[in-house]
């Protein structure tokens, strides 16, 4: 059974009513139409949720963008459904990653039920699909208690990779990019490139004494802790076949 979970943006927003018709028309000629929810300011997602996996929906389509799978990643991981995207309006990454095209042509994706096991990292204990940033790298890292890295350059940058276009986000690994600016040369006639240092890893700390900003899907954390790990092939996905994994 499908449960399709409408976004707060796409009800208010006018501009979506003709895709959303034809995208519940095409669902429901290829036989794979469902319940329709709709997220609300003051409702509860997981809890909306869990109620319809408790009636025996097995596959959460979210038709929304980034932000809404963000929403939802937690209880769809923690009871074992399959997840779906739908992706409307801005700020669809991860769709396009996934190989799921915008509006009513997404309905074939979702058909064809090509279901894929991925990663999903977290921070301190908070989950991500797509990876974590750190603009301004100033902190000393721990890498899966063996090794530590300090930064001394005066403009360095972290990011953790787990479903990129470089990246596959099903070998129980993230990356772990460093990249810092380094002058050569001397005098007048040096000058500063960009050397990267790339860590595959499958759990990380990092420790600042002021607290310092990361960000987690494209969403802010600040903390002078953040303890960084992988959980394997955790979560189940419809994947289309222009997919980047």
């Amino acid at each position: 059974m499908y449960c399709y979970l409408y976004d707060e943006y796409i009800q208010e927003n006018k501009r979506f009513e003709r895709e959303l018709l034809k995208i519940e028309n095409r669902l429901t000629d290829l036989g794979i139409a469902g319940k329709v929810s709709r997220l609300a300011l003051f409702r509860n997602a997981e809890e909306m949720i869990r109620d319809e996996i408790d009636h025996g929906v097995s596959t959460i389509v979210v038709v929304g963008n980034d932000e809404t799978v963000r929403k939802v990643i937690d209880v769809v991981a923690d009871n074992d459904v399959v997840l779906g995207i739908i992706p409307i309006g801005p700020g669809n990454e991860l769709a396009r990653m996934m190989g799921v095209p915008e509006g009513v042509e997404a309905c074939e994706v979702l058909s064809a039920r090509r279901v894929e096991k991925i990663d999903v990292g977290t921070v301190n204990g908070r989950r991500f699909i797509t990876g974590v940033t750190m603009p301004n790298f100033r902190a000393e890292i721990t890498c899966e208690d063996k090794f530590r890295v300090t930064s001394v350059a005066r403009q360095a940058a972290l990011e953790i990779r787990n479903l990129t276009d470089l990246t596959d986000p099903r070998d129980g690994q993230f990356e772990a990019v460093i990249s810092a600016a380094v002058k050569t040369g001397w005098g007048i006639f040096g000058k500063t490139q960009i050397k990267e240092s790339i860590l595959p890893l499958s759990s990380m700390a990092i420790r600042s004494e002021l607290p310092i900003s990361l960000f987690v899907d494209g969403e802010e954390m600040k903390s002078t802790r953040f303890d960084i790990g992988i959980e394997p092939l955790l979560l189940k996905v419809i994947t289309g076949k222009t997919r980047v994994f």
